[in-house]
């Protein structure tokens, strides 16, 4: 959250600033297209009509009537000077009488705009001789108009100058409308996805915990794994084979050679212990699951069943062919197990598995005729080391494992998988 918060926050502040560069920008460029507007109209409908070639040759009378116009129409809000330029350089008219008649050389601006070419406006440059008359710290805005006088259609340049700080607020001033509509949308978009943000936050934190579970689950099921084979291997196979050692052991130490019934007798130890390893190999990597299929490996879980002297039956009802790799083996894990706790703490005398299913959906059901057990004792054999272990295995393929059970009615062990 508190990277999301971060990364949210510099977000906001670099939009922010774009916003505001963008904006300025804008406004700005808005400004100078007003100015432009406003110099062509007051050049245009104020001074170009009064405008003769009595100026060239800087007529008093024509100045002044041109002056009267300038103070009295033209100069408003931030158009603080005006000057009209021959083609020679020479300032034919100013509002700033101590311009009028002097000649400086003129710059490529001016030069292209008394040809008739569009011209930019820009900010002008305080420190020429022609702005000396200007206050220093005010920053001024050029906008050049091309004008004609009447009747000699002479071209001169008519010249007007903005306050640039006029044309900077009106970028504030854009800056300022967009400003709360920009970043009051982003600061909103901000605060609602704090919720789901969290949201997600803690669904990644469960995701984790059930992921370390699972991890936790699987270790400590491998150990009680390893532990089961161990006790089988001591208490069963090593044992019997050690009972054979020491019978020959003891037959090799005699004076007469072992009897018949002796090396008979020893040869059946060694072989059961023979199929007890090969059951036990079976229950760690049962070949026929992968190669003969599900029904044929879950035959022989119930056969080893009915050597235990529980009655047990098989019904495959359902498109196990369609399951994944790990769903078969999920199915047949839990077939095992509920079969393991079947012999071990049912007492059962039937027991009955049924694979059903359709298209979309595979249920396993191991049914037996036990004891049964109370609902109290349902939620302590779920937390059980083995069927914990496959609930979280089931849960992390999206199946689900239940147990339910009654005093002297049995146990059912139900498995769901959906197919995918």
């Amino acid at each position: 959250m508190l990277r999301y918060a971060t990364t949210g926050l510099v977000t906001l502040m670099i939009v922010a600033v774009a916003t505001a560069w963008v904006s300025r920008r804008v406004g700005t460029q808005d400004a100078i297209a007003d100015a432009d507007r406003v110099t062509s109209i007051a050049a245009e409908a104020a001074v170009e009509p009064i405008l003769t070639d009595g100026i060239i040759t800087m007529d008093p009378g024509i100045l002044a009537e041109i002056d009267h116009v300038v103070r009295n129409q033209v100069r408003r809000g931030s158009l603080v000077r005006v000057k009209i330029w021959g083609a020679d350089g020479t300032i034919l008219y100013s509002d700033e009488p101590r311009l009028i008649g002097e000649r400086f050389d003129l710059d490529d601006d001016k030069l292209e705009a008394l040809a008739g070419e569009d011209v930019h406006a820009h900010v002008s440059d305080l420190t020429d001789p022609e702005n000396r008359f200007e206050e220093q710290a005010d920053k001024l805005l050029e906008v050049y108009q091309l004008l004609e006088t009447e009747p000699g259609n002479t071209p001169v340049l008519f010249e007007a100058y903005f306050r640039y700080s006029e044309v900077e607020e009106a970028g504030r001033r854009a800056w300022l409308r967009f400003a709360p509509v920009t970043l009051g949308s982003l600061v909103l978009l901000e605060l609602l996805q704090v919720p789901l943000a969290t949201s997600l936050a803690r669904r990644l934190r469960r995701t984790q915990d059930q992921r370390e579970q699972l991890l936790r689950s699987a270790i400590e099921a491998t150990d009680a794994e390893r532990r089961r084979i161990a006790s089988d291997l001591h208490d069963g196979v090593v044992q019997d084979l050690a009972g054979v050692a020491f019978s020959l052991s003891a037959a090799a130490r005699a004076n007469h050679p072992p009897s018949r019934d002796e090396i008979r007798e020893a040869g059946d130890q060694v072989r059961d212990s023979v199929r007890a390893l090969r059951s036990l190999l079976v229950e760690i990597y049962p070949p026929n699951l992968y190669e003969e299929g599900l029904e044929a490996a879950l035959g022989d879980l119930t056969a080893k069943v009915d050597a235990r002297g529980i009655v047990s039956s098989l019904v495959v009802d359902a498109p196990v062919e369609r399951l994944a790799t790990d769903q078969t083996q999920l199915v047949y894990r839990a077939a095992q197990e509920g079969l393991r706790n079947v012999v071990a703490h049912a007492g059962a005398s039937q027991v009955a598995v049924r694979v059903n299913g359709d298209d979309e959906t595979v249920v396993l059901q191991v049914i037996d005729n036990g004891r049964g057990m109370p609902e109290s004792e349902i939620e302590e054999r779920n937390g059980h080391m083995g069927l914990k272990t496959l609930s979280g295995l089931a849960a992390s393929m999206g199946a689900t494992v239940s147990l339910s059970s009654a005093p002297g009615r049995g146990t059912v062990l139900t498995l769901e998988v959906p197919i995918r």
